[in-house]
């Protein structure tokens, strides 16, 4: 794989990244009154470590100071990884993975927001990084 082949799948993802991002902040700024959310959620900042790390390490720093194409490479395929994993890391977020019934339990008792991530959304948010670390890792290898 040459440069040029990485640039072209730059581009793709890092507009799924800022397409996915920007999906999350119109979503929060027409959100009724009390389902406003006051910080990033976990997928959010996953996903903003991978559009930084994508920007730097795969367009920027190859650019720059010549780094090596086989980190280019493994950067690239971690961050479409990671991705691919935004929806349901996101859907685990908005507690969608539980049965309607526990979802409105959890919400009338107030669990809707006391803790910065529930379970389900750090087992899938930590396991898809550890999934695109380990990617990344093998391309960038091989």
């Amino acid at each position: 794989m040459t440069l040029e082949v990485v640039y072209s799948l730059a581009g793709p993802v890092v507009l799924m990244q800022l397409l996915a991002l920007g999906w999350t902040v119109n979503r929060e700024i027409y959100a009724q009154g009390g389902h406003k959310q006051e910080v990033i959620a976990l997928p959010d900042v996953f996903n903003i470590m991978s559009l930084f790390a994508t920007i730097a390490l795969v367009i920027v720093s190859p650019m720059m100071i010549g780094s090596p194409l086989s980190l280019a490479r493994g950067v690239l395929g971690g961050a479409f990884v990671l991705i691919a994993f935004y929806p349901l890391c996101v859907a685990a977020h908005y507690r969608l993975w539980r049965r309607n019934a526990e979802r409105k339990d959890s919400v009338s008792q107030g669990d809707s927001s006391p803790h910065y991530a529930n379970s389900q959304e750090l087992a899938l948010t930590f396991g898809s990084g550890l999934i695109a670390l380990a990617v990344a890792v093998w391309i960038g290898t091989h």
